[in-house]
């Protein structure tokens, strides 16, 4: 069992599949942030899945994956179906912009991930833009009402 200084279980990791984003977030990255990893630096699936497999034998029950924007990440539903598999994984959750959503909740569902959590800074349109430094509400909508229809239940906001 994996505890931290205190003595508290930690049953719970963050997993960053990739730095990517395609929104200029005023509070995040600058527009002219060129900064990224290479792809060759990242963990490839099967690397991944070793590590997270370790995890869950030390007793981590929850694994949410994130980003960057995590649905940029090419074959993420198939990463997912991966880890929701692992023996003593009993929660993968996706933390996400949604702007990609649309396309992929469904075989998000479908691989295991049970819980969303979108960042949305705002109801309003217009916010939404300045800050995010694009106009993807509808995006962020779709991707909202498509989850839903997949029978996602669990989307915090």
């Amino acid at each position: 069992m994996l505890t931290d200084p205190f003595g508290r279980a930690i049953d719970y990791v963050r997993l960053s599949v990739t730095d990517r984003c395609d929104l200029r977030c005023s509070y995040c990255m600058p527009e002219d942030f060129k900064g990224f990893e290479e792809p060759a630096q990242w963990l490839d699936f099967d690397e991944t899945a070793r590590l997270i497999g370790i995890f869950a034998r030390l007793g981590v029950k929850r694994v949410r994956m994130t980003g960057g924007e995590p649905l940029l990440r090419r074959n993420l539903p198939q990463l997912a179906a991966r880890l929701s598999a692992l023996p003593g994984v009993e929660d993968l959750s996706l933390s996400t912009n949604a702007t990609q959503l649309a396309r992929h909740a469904q075989a998000l569902k479908d691989a295991g991930v049970s819980r969303l959590n979108v960042s949305l800074d705002s109801l309003q349109r217009e916010r939404v833009e300045k800050i995010n430094g694009r106009d993807v509400f509808d995006k962020i909508m779709q991707g909202l009402n498509a989850a839903h229809d997949a029978g996602f239940d669990k989307i915090k906001l």
